[in-house]
């Protein structure tokens, strides 16, 4: 299993990086950026591949969901962030995010279907890098986001 693990994130952590790379071997995702749609896009397209259902909420959270056989109403979520600061590292956020789904990939292709739901969520914002609101997606996630918080913000 740990052979498993570390051969699929060999994988898959160079790829989801290179979006938003840049020359230094940081990378640059601020919410809503072009780097930051396009990793988004493309993590939904790979989860959407590998059989999960995907959706993105108001905020521009990404889901993918894999449907449970005996309580589909109860859900499990894991995840992180999918943003980064400017120049960031390749662990931060979006090893959560990225770990999360390969962890449910494997569990699915192991065991099938699962009893419960269990559902990857990459976040759209936590640094507060772009906008001096910090925690955006998970607010939204659990109902605490306020849009009136938002509609006067400044693009830093």
């Amino acid at each position: 299993m740990i052979t498993h693990f570390r051969q699929a994130i060999e994988e898959t952590l160079p790829w989801l990086s290179s979006f938003g790379a840049d020359p230094t071997g940081g990378m640059t995702r601020l919410l809503y950026s072009p780097e930051w749609l396009e990793t988004q896009q493309q993590f939904k397209k790979r989860m959407a591949a590998s059989g999960l259902e995907t959706r993105f909420d108001e905020v521009g959270n990404l889901y993918g969901r894999l449907s449970g056989t005996e309580y589909p109403q109860e859900v499990v979520l894991s995840g992180s962030h999918i943003d980064t600061v400017v120049n960031g590292g390749n662990l931060d956020g979006q090893f959560g995010a990225l770990a999360a789904w390969l962890a449910i990939d494997w569990l699915k292709t192991q065991y099938g279907a699962p009893l419960r739901t269990v559902e990857v969520v990459a976040m759209a914002e936590e640094e507060g890098s772009r906008f001096p609101y910090v925690f955006w997606g998970s607010k939204n996630i659990f109902g605490l986001a306020n849009p009136d918080d938002v509609r006067n913000i400044c693009d830093a």
